[in-house]
This record gives structure tokens, C-alpha cells and sequence, in this order.
């Protein structure tokens, strides 16, 4: 065949394609493919077209001449930029693709396209002030690909250099490049791995096979890679460009060994990292050695948490037989005629609240960096026996109060036909810590309004009222685990929330407001339809129930501040250990045990190849997620018989107890498959709203919202309350109607759906959802 305009037009077979006439992405391709590599033939409209800035009689003409080559065959025209896939910059997504192209016509417009991309928003911003680089445009025939995606020749998040990242989707690959469709993910090292996803495309013998090739690509290249493929009847390579900002090689895996206990384990939902070695020395022991008193008065034992395999995983104990119900039961019945349950509330208001607050204080006081060693060593062990006792409280009185508060949902069961829903506005919008942190940086994003340059450079009164919030609401754990770094230490990610406000021009007081409105609405309904001794008793189990309904979050609130102070000084001792030599890092001091801490820096001893170790057997089990359960499910003994046998007035103090349980089920009874355009979960929030889906799987991962996302995650602590003043609703795996999302979604007139079972992994990020937190139900709008 014969082209014209020679100097316009270039093939993908011609030897020497140069840079700076095909652009790199052409000049690649050129290279693999006469290398033997499987690249589809392609023609290149050189820079020299891009540069004459129009569409001349010569340019055209090359064009014409390309689409006669090809055909009614449809095509893949790319941008090819002289500047992208370079070793520090990409330029990846910044210039544009267009997909099915037939004809002259077609080709001109998906050239125009993509010569306009070079003068876009986007890309001015991604370059900043330098000079618009040449662009050329590849031109192939479509690859009909059954399945479509990227591969890493070394991991691009640890930076692993044995492990091959492949992700894969459906049909073509620019569902993935543009975030519409979440790629089955996975890991290739000895073999291949699926780490999660819900179409399963490819099978690992042909995964195996782009990994192979990806290899291959890199072995050419002589540095790692990352390539974007297709699969036909066999894989076919479409770009290839070096990783850039890839981290320091990751610890090479070390494999855990453990053994499962007897009993049924289910995996800890709150987040999808691995265990640090501190955190199971510290607060999972803590709540291993306290978690009885959760089940003081009530038909349990305790909660046991094990580190299996570098995964949190948790069981119910139950009581060991129909005796120990018995005895329970009678406990519980003395308990409740002697009110041991108020007094316990009472306590915590009179007593043990402001015990804890003066003993942070007293903590906060102490300025760190001024003890000396054995000094610090002693201050850390405050803050441990400090947070110990600020988790046992949190069992107790948060166990308690439900006792408490569960008498109104009986009263309002036996005296007005109504379930949780109906009872449960009248304990929302209530003083407590649950919508507290959200409501005060609404305060701080009104001061912000003012002169929104605070949110760039603190200042003035703003300033010193941000600090105010860092200390009082800043200073807790995030998530469960002491190596996640406070809001106090992330004071621009802070901002950033504030930011958030502004832009959604949300108002926690509106909502607040509206809470309280519809809480004063209940209650005149319900005191309506009752009289005599029936208002009487439902009065006072109005007011005990207020009373009692926040402690569960209040409590869990001081517990993670206390914990808070046990972080800091670690890090603190930490510090000292690095400076000393003793360790590489601050943040390998959560690699260790707190007894290994205490015995390292008492006498001087390096823990580099510990913490070497350790690093490694993290590595191994993030690519190791264990399997969601452990062991069968067994109930505990019978309690029915036990009830039955009651005495009709001790049945009756048990009520509240026994209702408690009726309502408190975590569901997550409903699973969606990969495509489903309707999610069934339940409803905990009422409300509609469409907005956009937000993935958010811990903590790390709050700066990924936007304003107006939908918020979609596994579950929340009372802790993601900062969030809740800039997000519209709320989807989540798992939960109830007394769940902590379903609290925090009401308190903010957020509509919300959870239990939907895997949400999580059904929907991604970019999609488009209708919440309806009335039914339960979420509408897909983008399928893709």
C-alpha cells in the first residue's frame, strides 16, 4: 500500500519510530512489536499533523489514507503524547481514547478529540506551567476482547518486586482506566491469587498468562512496568510505560502459622488491614481481659478477640450450660428490682465520668518529651491502667444502659402496638458524644465562611477554635487499632472535612433541629394515647431512657481517647529508640509487643530484624485475608426452659433485656451479585437521595470523599461521625437498627441502608445510586 503524505503518517512495523515524531506511547508499541511481542499493527499520525494546528488538505488527506488501510474495520484511535509514560510523569488519563471508530468521518472527529484533550483543563493543570508537548494519535483496529484490564510487574501500593498485579474486567479495558466498573483484582507470585472481585473473567491459568507477559515486558525494559492488555483467544498488549512513584520494595512475606480454636470466629468488620502486634498487646487484650462486664446483666459471658493469621477475629462466649442461665437470670432479676442498672447510669454521670476526664487531663498535662527514660516508661504504664479502665467502663455502663433504655421499647410495645421504629425517634438527637464531633466543625466550617483562607493557614479565632477541636475531639483512635494515626496528628485532613462542609453547604444544626422536632412530635403521640398510670409509666421510662441511650457511644468515646494517650507515648518512646538506633522508624514501634517495648528500651536493645519480621508476616497476611468465618455455628444452652419456669413478675424484669435482643440482630442477611441494579438491605435512616458511591473501607481512606457521596463501607465506629456533615447517605455490609451507622445516619437526617451484606464489593467508586433509607433499598443507576 502506498500513503500519502509519508511524514504524516508512520506504521508501527517501520524500524527507528522515534519519540519525538510518534509520541512515546507509539514509539513503545513500535518497539514491542518488532520485538515479537503480541501488539496489534497500527498506523501513527505523527506530531507533525498535531503541530500545523489544523485540519489541512495534507492532514486530511493522510487521514483518508488511513481509514482506506483499515477498512470498515473498527478502530482504537489513542493520543500518544511526547511527554507521557515517562519515568516521573504518566500523563496517564490526561489525554483522551475513542473506541469504535469506523469511517473517514469518524476518524476525523476521534482525531479532533483527542488533539483537544492536549489543550484541556485537566491536562493544563496536571503540567503546570510547562510548554504543550507534542502529540501524535495511534490508530489500530479494535481488539474484540472478551476481558480487558492492567497489570503491575511489581505491586504499585507495597512495592513488592515478586508480586504481578492484575486487574481485570469484562469487554473492553476503558470501563477500568475510567473507574466505572470495579476490576476482579489479583496477586501473582508463585501462582495467581484473587484478592477480590465480582465478575471472574479470567481463569488463573490465563491470569498467570497476562502475568507472564507483564514480566516478559519489564525483563525488556529493564525496570518495572505496567502494561494494559486484552484477552481474545490469547492476551494482546496494548501500552506498556515504566511505574512511576513506585515505593521502596515491601517486606518479602513472611508466612504466619496459627491454629483456630475451638468455637465459631467471625472476622472483625471495622477494617481490612492486618493486626498490629502493639494493638493485640494492648486494646484487644484489654477488651479480652474486660469484655464480661458487657454481659453483667445479661444472658452472656464475655467477647473473645484472636489475632488469627494477622486478622481480627471475634466469638460470643456463650453461658456454659442451662444452669449458668438460671443463675444469670436470677441475677439479672435481683439486679433489675434493686434498679442496679440506674444506679450503674447514674454512676457514670456522678462518678466515673468526671474521674476519666480529670485523669486525661491529668495525662494530657504531662509533657512527654520531658521524662526521662524510666520516667516515660512509668507514664506509659499510667495510660495502659488508664485505658484499661476506660474500656471495662465502656463494657459496663454501655451494657447497662441498654438494660435501661429497653424498658421504653417494652412499654411501648405492651401499652402502644409499637416496634423499634416507632420508639426510636425519641432517643435521637439527644446531648452525646455520637453527632457531638460533627456538630462542632459545622461550628467551625461557619467560621470558615467567613474568610475561607483559614482552611489554607489557620488564623485568628478560627485557629485557636480548630485547636480547641483537635484536643477535645481530635485526640482518640480512629479505628481499632493504636498504629492508625488520631484526627489530632491529621490536622489537614481536618480541614479538609471542613472544606467538604462548605462545599455541600450542609447544616448538622438544621439536622439537629429537625432530630429534635420529630423526637418532641413522638413523644406527644405517644402521651397522647396513654393516661392515668400507663402516662406515668411511660413518663418514667421516657426519661431514663434518655437518660441511658447516648452511654454506649459516650463511653466508647473516652475509651479511644484514653487509648489516644497510649499511642503517644509510645511514639514518644519510639522517637527515643530511633534516635538511639534501636529501631529504623517511629511506626515500627506498632510492630512490637508492648512488653517487647518496654524490654527494648529498657536495655538499649536494637529491634530492626523483629521489626524486619514482623513487617513480613504483615505483608503476608494482607495478601492472606482470611475467610470470613471460622468453625460452625453452635448456640449456647436453651435459655426458653429457663424462662418458661420464671415466675410471671420476674419475667417481667427480664423483658427489657429480652427485647434488647429482639432488636439487636447485626444483620447481613442480603448479598447482591456483580451487575445488580437493586440492593436489599435494611432500612435505618428514612430518606431519599442520589448521589455518587464512595467506597471507604477504613479509616486511612477518608480523604477519598467528596461533598454529596454516598458513603459505602463495611461499618462504622462512632468515630466516622466527622464524616456525617458532608456526605448524603450512608450504605453499609453490615449493622441493625441499633447499629452504630444507623445511629449517626438518624442523629443527621441522613438517609441509610445497612446490612446490605457486600455493598462494598458490588458497588465502586463513580457509580451512581438512589438510597431510599425508608425501604432498605438501593437503586443502581450506573450499571456500568
Amino acid at each position: 500500500m502506498t500513503l500519502t503524505q509519508p511524514a504524516l503518517v508512520r506504521s508501527l512495523d517501520e524500524p527507528g519510530l522515534e519519540v519525538a515524531e510518534a509520541g512515546r506511547k507509539a514509539a513503545r508499541l513500535a518497539e514491542l512489536r518488532q520485538a515479537g511481542f503480541p501488539v496489534p499493527p497500527g498506523l501513527v499520525l505523527t506530531v507533525a499533523a498535531f503541530e500545523a494546528g489544523e485540519f489541512s488538505a495534507g492532514v486530511l488527506a493522510a487521514l483518508r489514507s488511513m481509514a482506506d488501510h483499515f477498512g470498515d474495520v473498527p478502530l482504537a484511535v489513542r493520543s500518544s503524547g511526547v511527554a507521557e509514560d515517562g519515568d516521573d510523569r504518566s500523563h496517564a488519563g490526561q489525554y483522551e481514547t475513542v473506541l469504535g471508530v469506523t469511517g473517514f468521518d469518524d476518524l476525523v472527529a476521534a482525531v479532533r478529540t483527542c488533539w483537544d484533550s492536549a489543550d484541556g483543563a485537566r491536562l493544563r493543570e496536571y503540567r503546570g506551567r510547562a510548554d504543550r508537548p507534542g502529540l501524535a494519535v495511534l490508530v489500530q483496529p479494535l481488539v474484540p476482547a472478551v476481558a480487558a484490564g492492567v497489570a503491575f510487574s511489581a505491586d504499585p501500593v507495597t512495592g513488592a518486586r515478586d508480586t504481578v498485579r492484575v486487574d481485570a474486567v469484562p469487554g473492553l479495558g476503558d470501563q477500568l482506566v475510567s473507574g466505572r466498573v470495579a476490576p476482579d483484582e489479583w496477586a501473582v507470585t508463585d501462582a495467581p491469587v484473587l484478592v477480590r472481585g465480582p465478575h471472574h473473567v479470567l481463569s488463573a491459568e490465563q491470569v498467570a498468562h497476562v502475568a507472564g507477559l507483564t514480566r516478559r515486558v519489564e525483563a525488556e525494559a529493564g525496570s518495572p512496568q505496567d502494561i494494559e492488555w486484552a484477552w481474545t483467544d490469547d492476551v494482546v498488549l496494548l501500552q506498556a510505560r515504566p511505574i512511576t512513584a513506585l515505593p521502596a520494595a515491601g517486606p518479602v512475606p513472611v508466612p504466619v502459622e496459627f491454629e483456630v480454636p475451638p468455637g465459631f470466629w467471625l472476622r472483625g468488620g471495622y477494617t481490612l488491614k492486618p493486626l498490629s502486634p502493639m494493638n493485640t498487646s494492648t486494646l484487644i487484650r484489654a477488651v479480652n481481659r474486660t469484655s464480661a462486664n458487657l454481659f453483667t446483666y445479661a444472658f452472656g459471658e464475655r467477647v473473645e478477640v484472636l489475632n488469627l493469621g494477622g486478622w481480627s477475629y471475634v466469638r460470643i462466649v456463650p453461658l456454659a450450660s442451662v444452669d449458668a442461665v438460671r443463675a444469670r437470670a436470677r441475677k439479672v432479676v435481683e439486679a433489675g428490682r434493686a434498679d442496679k442498672h440506674g444506679e450503674i447510669v447514674d454512676r457514670w454521670y456522678a462518678e466515673w465520668l468526671p474521674g476519666l476526664r480529670a485523669a486525661v487531663a491529668e495525662v494530657r498535662s504531662v509533657v512527654l518529651g520531658e521524662l526521662s527514660g524510666p520516667g516515660l516508661v512509668a507514664e506509659l504504664d499510667r495510660r495502659v491502667e488508664l485505658a484499661y479502665e476506660a474500656q471495662r467502663l465502656h463494657f459496663l455502663v454501655g451494657g447497662v444502659s441498654s438494660m435501661v433504655w429497653g424498658e421504653l421499647g417494652v412499654v411501648c410495645r405492651d401499652l402502644l402496638g409499637w416496634d423499634a421504629t416507632g420508639i426510636l425517634p425519641m432517643l435521637t438527637g439527644l446531648p452525646g458524644k455520637a453527632a457531638e464531633p460533627a456538630r462542632e466543625l459545622a461550628r467551625l466550617a461557619r467560621l470558615a465562611a467567613r474568610d475561607p483562607g483559614v482552611l489554607q493557614e489557620p488564623a485568628g479565632e478560627f485557629a485557636e477554635a480548630f485547636q480547641t477541636y483537635l484536643v477535645e475531639y481530635g485526640q482518640r483512635c480512629l479505628g481499632a487499632d493504636l498504629a492508625e494515626p488520631s484526627l489530632a496528628e491529621q490536622p489537614r485532613l481536618v480541614l479538609s472535612l471542613i472544606a467538604d462542609q462548605l462545599d455541600v453547604g450542609s447544616d448538622p444544626a438544621a439536622a439537629s433541629a429537625a432530630a429534635i422536632a420529630e423526637r418532641e412530635e413522638t413523644v406527644a403521640a405517644a402521651r397522647a394515647r396513654l393516661s392515668g398510670v400507663d402516662l406515668t409509666r411511660f413518663d418514667r421510662a421516657l426519661v431514663r431512657a434518655q437518660r441511658a441511650f447516648p452511654l454506649r457511644d459516650d463511653t466508647g468515646f473516652e475509651a479511644h481517647v484514653a487509648w489516644a494517650q497510649v499511642r503517644y507515648a509510645l511514639r514518644e518512646l519510639a522517637a527515643r529508640m530511633v534516635s538511639s538506633g534501636w529501631l529504623a522508624d517511629v511506626d515500627d514501634v506498632f510492630l512490637l509487643t508492648l512488653d517487647e517495648v518496654r524490654a527494648a528500651f529498657t536495655a538499649g536493645a536494637a529491634q530492626q530484624d523483629l521489626v524486619r519480621l514482623r513487617a513480613g508476616q504483615q505483608a503476608w497476611s494482607q495478601a492472606h485475608l482470611g475467610p470470613q468465618t471460622y468453625g460452625e455455628y453452635q448456640g449456647g444452652p436453651d435459655r426458653e426452659p429457663v424462662l418458661a419456669e420464671l415466675a410471671p413478675a420476674d419475667r417481667a424484669v427480664l423483658e427489657p433485656m429480652l427485647w434488647i435482643d429482639s432488636v439487636s440482630e447485626l444483620g447481613a442477611g442480603h448479598r447482591a451479585a456483580a451487575g445488580d441494579r437493586l440492593l436489599r438491605g435494611t432500612a435505618a435512616s428514612a430518606g431519599r437521595y442520589t448521589g455518587v458511591v464512595r467506597v471507604v473501607i477504613s479509616e486511612r481512606e477518608f480523604a477519598k470523599l467528596r461533598p454529596g457521596d454516598v458513603l459505602v463501607c463495611p461499618e462504622t465506629t462512632p468515630q466516622w461521625s466527622v464524616l456525617f456533615g458532608g456526605i448524603g447517605a450512608l450504605i453499609t455490609d453490615t449493622g441493625g437498627l441499633l447499629s452504630h451507622p444507623s445511629i449517626l445516619a438518624r442523629e443527621h437526617g441522613i438517609p441509610a441502608v445497612v446490612a446490605t451484606g457486600n455493598a462494598t464489593e458490588v458497588l465502586h467508586d463513580g457509580q451512581l445510586v438512589t438510597v431510599d433509607g425508608t425501604t432498605g433499598a438501593v437503586e443502581v443507576l450506573d450499571a456500568s
